[in-house]
């Protein structure tokens, strides 16, 4: 199949799974992305993006993406959806294009692709609007990879302008360096001065976006002091890239070659004394832990065709056992995964560059668990892995992998097709939820009061919470006050809610699931209630007490007396819509 062929292929199976995304609406942070866009003068006005930051960060091109479908279709909800979709393609051909660039089979390029653009852990950074950085910051970077492979040894600006396009979208990008440093030592076996002449412009185009970020976006060059590990790791794993120019890393693969068994040995006990580090606790338990529920939420994801079932994914839970085990029992399948095929890739120059990739693309999340768009990056990497090591294998080996990986993306478009119709029930309530809200309001504008008793967040694994921006698409007004009592986590529940009296409100949920965060001061939420002891707080609102009785969990709210509940608009989510609570007779 010609390459043109082939791109037409993976792109319109690509466009087909996802077309139903178009009618998935505005959920969650969308509406923060459309405030900012209401304010726009005329087309040239996006460049005001450039001159500011988004909650601490600073993607000026995502904004201007996002400009482009607003100057188009205005609040229309399908434009943004259709560019999502199209910008997935155009990914899925550059990884194909990257494939075709690496391998000598012509099933490779298709392979990785196809895997790729029917993963099923894509579905979020494809589906969710404001996914939109994570779809641009990758298709920069797959577009500055492309480029570097293309043009070989020859040297051109073009992948450096790409890669500040990226770090532009998204920062995610950020350690794209690491994967340029891997194609001069692994790929084109250069020597040491050559590797540092020939990252030196992506370290200078890195440099002048800290600089443009601190500057026009106002945003520390860095993020602040909690990148400083990173940064560190960042600059070590580039040192020691470095350090294998020329002879080095064929010395090293040769020693690799022969010592599969101790190698294995040396990881499956680090991961070990990880797992026994986590269980003991502690501040440097806490840490290990956290790390190990980063490696558990990657794997998974990248490795599983299958998502997260019904109930609170064991990487988000730290109160459970699972919640460092599963990712320390994640790392040691991986790991006995790679001695599998561990002469295939140890002694694969372009396996080393590849892996340079998937380090790069999971260092800047190497803290972040809470959504799959974070591994969109990662698993196109992964992706070109797997499509080489099918693509090249032989006899037996061939059939059952390719057996493997049809088994694999049957089982991924459906879950696929699956989330699709849940961002479009998210898309609904959401929509339905702010017009209720916005009802109760009518016909002042931007004023009254207004307060979720319980909401929705992240119901069904996509998003479902509601911000001050929600309300404002209905009629360009949003209530003066929106407080939130009690979050509602990924489960959907059914809850009840009376008034118990003129200032005592009782909630409910018959058939809890432990998934109730309560907040004191009904901004920041603690973590989920598990145990039977009772629990009380005290709110802005008045005091809130939770008990359990069974299965049974009722929080009683009992209102301070400076609160007038005649005058507060009461709602709160139950089994997948938002209800109103009628005011105290």
């Amino acid at each position: 199949m010609s390459t043109r062929a082939a791109a037409v292929a993976v792109a319109g199976a690509a466009v087909a799974l996802y077309w139903r995304a178009l009618s998935s609406g505005f959920v969650g942070d969308d509406f923060m992305i459309l405030h900012r866009l209401r304010g726009l003068s005329g087309p040239f006005d996006a460049l005001r993006f450039f001159r500011g930051e988004f909650f601490e960060y600073y993607r000026p091109l995502g904004f201007v993406a996002h400009a482009a479908d607003w100057a188009i279709g205005g609040a229309d909800p399908r434009q943004f959806h259709l560019t999502n979709v199209l910008l997935h393609a155009v990914c899925c051909i550059l990884v194909l294009l990257i494939g075709r660039e690496l391998s000598p089979r012509s099933t490779a390029g298709p392979l990785a692709a196809l895997l790729f653009a029917l993963h099923a852990s894509n579905h979020e950074a494809v589906v969710w609007i404001s996914a939109r950085f994570d779809l641009l910051a990758t298709l920069f970077s797959l577009a500055a990879l492309w480029w570097m492979l293309r043009t070989g040894a020859g040297w051109s600006v073009v992948p450096v302008l790409l890669f500040g396009c990226a770090i532009l979208s998204k920062e995610s990008s950020v350690a794209l360096p690491l994967a340029a440093a891997g194609f001069a030592v692994f790929h084109l076996k250069a020597p040491p001065a050559a590797v540092l002449r020939r990252t030196a412009p992506w370290i200078a185009a890195l440099a002048i976006y800290s600089v443009l970020r601190h500057v026009a976006g106002g945003v520390s060059a860095i993020g602040g002091a909690t990148r400083i590990p990173k940064l560190v790791v960042f600059i070590g794993l580039f040192g020691g890239i470095a350090l294998l120019a020329g002879d080095r890393w064929e010395q090293l693969k040769m020693w690799l070659l022969g010592r599969r068994r101790s190698v294995l040995a040396a990881m499956l006990a680090v991961i070990a004394l990880a797992a026994a580090t986590a269980a003991a606790g502690g501040r440097a338990g806490d840490a290990v832990a956290e790390k190990l529920a980063v490696a558990g939420f990657a794997i998974f994801h990248l490795g599983s065709p299958i998502l997260d079932s019904s109930g609170m994914p064991f990487y988000l839970d730290p109160g459970t056992r699972m919640y460092w085990l599963g990712g320390a029992l994640a790392l040691a399948a991986a790991a006995v995964l790679l001695a599998l095929v561990w002469r295939r890739v140890v002694d694969d120059d372009r396996m080393w560059f590849l892996a340079t990739l998937l380090i790069a693309s999971l260092l800047p999340i190497s803290a972040l668990t809470e959504g799959a768009r974070y591994l969109y990056f990662p698993s196109a990497a992964l992706s070109l892995i797997v499509g080489l090591l099918v693509a090249e294998s032989g006899g037996r080996a061939r059939a059952s992998l390719i057996g493997a990986m049809v088994v694999f993306l049957a089982l991924s478009t459906w879950q696929i097709a699956v989330k699709l119709r849940d961002w479009e029930w998210a898309g609904r309530m959401t929509a339905e939820g702010a017009r209720l809200v916005d009802a109760s309001l009518a016909p002042s504008c931007g004023t009254g009061r207004v307060v979720f008793l319980t909401e929705p967040v992240a119901i069904r694994s996509v998003y479902t919470h509601f911000l001050y921006e929600t309300f404002e698409p209905v009629r360009g007004c949003m209530p003066e006050t929106f407080q939130i009592l009690v979050r509602v986590l990924r489960i959907d529940t059914v809850v009840n809610a009376r008034w118990d009296g003129p200032a005592r409100i009782v909630i409910s949920a018959p058939a809890y699931r432990g998934n109730f965060s309560l907040s004191s001061d009904l901004r920041h939420f603690q973590p989920p209630l598990h145990g039977p002891d009772p629990v009380t707080l005290q709110t802005p609102l008045g005091e809130l007490h939770a008990s359990r009785d069974g299965d049974a969990e009722q929080l009683t709210l009992t209102l301070a007396p400076g609160v007038d509940a005649a005058n507060i608009g009461w709602f709160y989510y139950s089994d997948g819509a938002i209800r109103r609570l009628a005011p105290p007779r």
